[in-house]
Formats: structure tokens, C-alpha cells, sequence
């Protein structure tokens, strides 16, 4: 236990503390084996002397790891110096050892034991003024006293800085987890809505494949009895997908009765919608390209993505910026649809945080492998840009 107990110290310590208790150690030396340094020094039996200021000042070492029993045995080494050596001695070297114990105690300890550390300084006090008091007046022993009070003070006031800082810390990393959460499931959530969207458009593409099938197969010849199995096989498999389809549409809509059933929109909607937003007080202006009769013509994935992408970002202009005007734009070039929706308002100061809207517009362009800017533009207002690749588009 000894030896084990001493390297724990050692390792706890500080190098600082380690360089400060040797400082003060080789001053208190130099006053007692050469001359004084601060008034009148630490005149009396030198040997004695050397032993007792080494175990006033040597567990300062440990002073952040255990203050309470550092002051403790600077406290009782200070007074024993005081009896051993001479009367008129005044020791500033000292002084600086309890003044730092003191400071460490309550600066490292928990507020219980920092109070009894002060009840220590304060007998210890009391016991040297009766010591010193036909050697020293009133003065010159309040001095030191306030210097000790004051010392315990600051540790204290550092005591509180600290765990403040800490308890905002604990704070901030708890929203950040906290945070970290909602945005996971608000992720969730919204692919889990994508998912029942889109189960609407795949099951619908697959039925029509079905009867287009069942057409065909109604067509062949009696002779053409291999393309008749194949396209039984087709109507089949059809049947067994959309089968499929249901069940995981019954999973994805498992305790969300209140999701609706209504046909999905698409961008033959997009007129209502934006009559909606106006009646809502919103000036909105929309804006096709020349090609805009080739809109309704894309696939229907894309169509009710970008439908949605302007739903959601018109929301978040009557949300942040009312009173403000809108711009909707649809771009259809060659390297897919180009959806833009931007407003003349205050205008971000930095990129927003990342709510569920823009969660929801970006899991839907990220299913379209396609890009998403959504922050300030470059003179005033918001913009909401997304560019959606049709070359793989679901």
C-alpha cells in the first residue's frame, strides 16, 4: 500500500505544483541555513527546522487532489515552527504555503469540506495570535488573517466559475444529443412517409404492367404458347409484387391511422397550390420554361418530389418570412428538373439549422441522387434550390 500509495500521489500531481512546493521548500532552506529573505527569516534549531518545513510545504504536490488534508498539514506545521523556533521569527515563506493550501481548499474541495478547511485556518490563527502575542501586535497579525480570508474567497469564486462552466457544458452536449435524436427521427419519419408515397406511384406502374401484359396475352396466337406462359409469368409476378407492396405499405402505416389516402400530387397540382399560398397572403410568382408541356410528361416519383419540395419551402416563407414575396421556378434541360424557390425577405445571416422541412426535401432529393441548396442568397431573402437527375429517376 505505501509504495503503491506514493506513485498514485506522484501521478495525480501536477509538474506546476511539483516546481511551486520545491520553490517555497528551498526558500524556507535558505532562511534557515543562510540568511533571512523576509524580515527577520526562521532563526532557532536548524535541523529541527529543515524537518518541520519540509512537512509544511513538501504536500503541496498534491494540493488539487487532496486539499482539505494539505492545508491540514500545513496548518499544523506552520504552528509547529512557530513553537520550535524563536520567538521573533516571521516567516513570509510560510505564509505563502498557507495562503495556497487555503486557496486550494476551497478552490478543489467539495463546499463541505472547503468550510471545514476554513475552521482550520481560522483555529490555526487563533493559535498563533496566542502564540505571537507578546511578540507581535494586533496589526500585524490581522494582515496575514485577511490575506487567508481573502485567498478563500477567490478559491471559492473559482469553485463556482468552474462548475458553472461545467454544468453548461453538460448542458450543451445534452441538447446536442438531444438533437442528434430528433433528427434522426424526424429522418426516419420522413423516409418512412417517401416509402408510402412512393408505394402509391411503384404499385400503381406495376398494375399498368399487369394489364398491359394481360392485353398482349389476349392477342397471341394459339401457336404462340411459349410467349403466353411468359407473359402469365409477368401478370403473376406482377400480382405477387403488388401483394408485396400491400404488406409493407400495412408496416409503414402501422400506428399512423390518421395518414390519409388521397391520390398524390404531382405538378398538375402546382397551380392549386400556389393559389393556395396567395389566398394564405403570400405573394407568389411562378415561372416555367419553354418546355413546361413536357413537365406533366416526367416520371411520377419526380413530379411529386418537386411538388413537394415547393409545398414545404412555400411553407417556410409564410412561416419566416411574411409579408415577403415568393418566386417559384421550374427548369426542365437536359440534365433534369431544376426546382427553385426563392423570397425576398430578411434573409438568413448564416446557414439555417437543420429542421424537418429541410430534413424532408433533402431525404426526397438524395432518393433521386440529386443536390439540394437551401440558405441565403447572395443579396437578400432564402433560396430553396434542387436539381433532380431523370436519367435514374424512381
Amino acid at each position: 500500500m505505501g509504495a503503491l500509495g506514493v506513485r498514485r500521489w506522484v501521478a495525480e500531481s501536477r509538474p506546476a505544483d511539483w516546481l511551486t512546493a520545491a520553490s517555497l521548500l528551498l526558500l524556507a532552506w535558505f532562511e534557515i541555513w543562510a540568511e533571512p529573505i523576509f524580515q527577520t527569516g526562521m532563526p532557532g534549531p536548524r535541523v529541527p527546522l529543515t524537518l518541520l518545513v519540509a512537512v509544511t510545504l513538501a504536500p503541496l504536490v498534491l494540493r488539487r487532489t487532496h486539499p482539505l488534508p494539505v492545508l491540514t498539514m500545513t496548518c499544523v506545521g506552520s504552528l509547529a515552527v512557530g513553537v520550535v523556533g524563536d520567538s521573533d521569527q516571521s516567516s513570509f515563506v510560510l505564509l505563502l504555503g498557507m495562503l495556497l493550501a487555503t486557496y486550494s481548499v476551497a478552490a478543489h474541495a467539495t463546499p463541505r469540506k472547503a468550510v471545514l478547511g476554513a475552521a482550520i485556518v481560522a483555529a490555526s490563527a487563533v493559535v498563533l495570535s496566542a502564540v505571537s502575542l507578546d511578540q507581535q501586535s494586533w496589526a500585524d497579525m490581522a494582515v496575514p488573517a485577511l490575506f487567508l480570508g481573502a485567498a478563500w474567497l477567490v478559491g471559492k469564486e473559482v469553485h463556482r466559475q468552474r462548475d458553472s462552466a461545467r454544468e453548461t457544458a453538460e448542458h450543451a452536449a445534452l441538447v446536442a444529443r438531444t438533437h442528434h435524436l430528433e433528427v434522426h427521427a424526424a429522418v426516419a419519419t420522413e423516409r418512412a412517409r417517401i416509402a408510402r408515397e412512393l408505394h402509391d406511384v411503384v404499385a400503381h406502374a406495376i398494375s399498368v404492367m399487369g394489364i398491359q401484359a394481360s392485353a398482349a396475352r389476349r392477342t397471341l396466337a394459339p401457336t404462340q404458347q411459349a410467349q403466353r406462359e411468359a407473359l402469365l409469368d409477368v401478370e403473376r409476378l406482377g400480382r405477387e409484387a403488388l401483394d408485396e407492396m400491400h404488406r409493407l405499405l400495412g408496416v409503414l402505416r402501422a400506428g399512423d391511422e390518421g395518414e390519409g389516402t388521397h391520390p398524390l400530387p404531382d405538378l398538375a397540382q402546382l397551380p392549386a397550390l400556389v393559389a393556395d399560398a396567395r389566398t394564405a397572403g403570400l405573394d407568389v410568382a411562378v415561372a416555367l420554361d419553354d418546355g413546361s408541356a413536357g413537365l406533366h410528361d416526367l416520371p411520377p416519383g419526380v413530379q411529386l418530389t418537386a411538388y413537394r419540395i415547393v409545398q414545404e419551402a412555400l411553407t417556410n416563407v409564410r412561416k419566416h418570412a411574411p409579408g415577403s414575396r415568393a418566386r417559384v421556378s421550374l427548369v426542365l434541360g437536359p440534365g433534369g428538373l431544376e426546382v427553385s424557390v426563392a423570397d425576398d425577405g430578411a434573409g438568413a445571416v448564416r446557414e439555417p439549422t437543420m429542421g424537418n422541412g429541410l430534413i424532408g426535401m433533402r431525404e426526397r432529393v438524395a432518393m433521386h441522387d440529386g443536390t439540394l441548396y437551401a440558405g441565403p442568397t447572395e443579396e437578400r431573402g432564402f433560396l430553396v434550390r434542387a436539381c433532380l437527375p431523370l436519367g435514374e429517376a424512381v
